[in-house]
């Protein structure tokens, strides 16, 4: 959790920045899941670099859509030589036009290559957006569950508080001495310097949830709402996912290269035609030409194999990347299940108990029957299940988090 959550935080240090919207949001206003998956997908400067990327995709698909410009060219001949080449008497001016004509297909072969990139930036940005939906939800989850550690701080200040007064009525009766009221006094203290320090952490875990969205003003409080196993599909196809389709899309462009590659070992054709001017005699003549490379060395075999192996390396990273993904899924819905029957058990039997023999130990102590320890005692058994369940809840949206990550279509 912790790593995750570090990660989370250097996410949000980059993509920091307030915007004119998200500056206006109110600090008493409140934000539910909802909202905040909404706003992080329409404000957060995140964004704006899934679209760059997507525009400068669909910009090299234009340009590779185009042909080569003609050529235009002035050739002077036989100027200020000597004898009858003195001066400009002998003088030739050609002037002519030339069009390099793509061969092989090499214009089709690099569109195709250039849309493949395209379809491939378009992918990787819904992955992106499924990953900034991944940490808004985990930052939101941190953030109810700070929350929650703020409430079960104020309880437990309230509840020693309590035990500290019925302790000095005690010591002030005779019944206990005074090192009870000092134990009791001391136990107030730890718990008011918990209060403050999850108070602190849940201001924390706001901020962070508010930058992912790109503003610096927190919201007042997140609705207490918990992920669980009713907001996963547990027979998801992941060959369908976009993390999948993904690597597919990265394959197909790798084709693509290689039909681009091979269109290229193709020499082109130049043409050319014009007209040339005798200034000695006054007399004009036309002029026309043809060139080609000649492959005799350099048939770009070494393009044509590289983008060969790049296809092969995408077929596996395909094949490894359904296993990991499979993989991944599935450790995750075992977590989940565990996790969810966990959370059950804590919120049905053990935190249940824990509450009641707190509550019979208070109320013993109250007329003499248990000692300060042993309220302070039941009290920490009962505070232990408390948080107990409080983490297996984060553990538990944290399993449902990775699966919807894993999922995404």
């Amino acid at each position: 959790m912790l790593k995750k959550m570090a990660r989370l935080r250097l996410c949000a240090a980059m993509i920091f920045a307030a915007s004119p919207a998200t500056a206006a949001l109110a600090e008493d206003q409140s934000v539910s899941l909802n909202e905040a998956l909404v706003r992080a997908g329409a404000e957060s400067p995140a964004v704006q670099i899934f679209q760059a990327e997507i525009d400068i995709a669909r910009g090299n698909q234009k340009q590779a859509s185009l042909g080569p410009n003609p050529e235009v060219s002035v050739d002077v001949e036989n100027v200020a030589g000597s004898g009858v080449f003195k001066g400009l008497r002998s003088t030739e001016y050609t002037v002519s036009v030339g069009q390099r004509l793509e061969l092989g297909g090499k214009r089709g072969a690099r569109t195709r290559a250039a849309r493949a990139q395209t379809s491939l930036a378009e992918i990787e940005a819904a992955i992106s957006q499924a990953e900034l939906a991944s940490s808004v939800r985990l930052a939101y989850t941190e953030a109810v569950a700070a929350q929650s550690r703020v409430g079960f701080a104020t309880r437990v200040v309230g509840r020693n508080r309590e035990l500290a007064r019925i302790a000095r009525i005690l010591v002030e009766t005779g019944r206990d001495p005074p090192l009870r009221a000092l134990r009791a006094d001391a136990a107030l203290g730890e718990a008011q310097a918990a209060l403050e320090a999850a108070r602190a952490e849940e201001y924390s875990a706001r901020l962070l949830l508010a930058s992912l969205w790109g503003s610096q003003t927190p919201p007042q409080e997140v609705e207490p709402v918990w992920l669980s196993s009713g907001d996963v599909e547990f027979e998801a196809d992941l060959s369908q996912s976009l993390q999948i389709k993904a690597v597919e899309a990265n394959r197909d462009a790798a084709s693509a290269i290689v039909t681009r590659e091979r269109a290229n070992a193709v020499p082109d054709l130049t043409l050319s035609g014009g007209a040339r001017r005798f200034e000695e005699s006054g007399d004009t003549a036309f002029i026309v030409g043809a060139s080609i490379a000649i492959p005799f060395g350099n048939r770009n075999q070494g393009g044509i194999q590289a983008a060969e192996a790049s296809v092969r390396g995408a077929e596996a990273r395909r094949a490894l990347r359904l296993v990991e993904i499979n993989r991944e899924y599935n450790i995750a819905s075992n977590q989940l299940e565990a996790t969810q029957s966990r959370v059950e058990t804590l919120e049905s039997q053990t935190l249940p108990q824990a509450e009641e023999a707190s509550r019979l130990a208070q109320l013993g102590y109250q007329y003499g029957k248990f000692t300060l320890l042993d309220v302070l005692d039941a009290a920490a058994a009962r505070d232990t299940a408390e948080l107990g369940l409080l983490e297996a809840k984060v553990a538990r949206a944290e399993a449902v988090i990775t699966l919807l990550r894993l999922a995404a279509k």
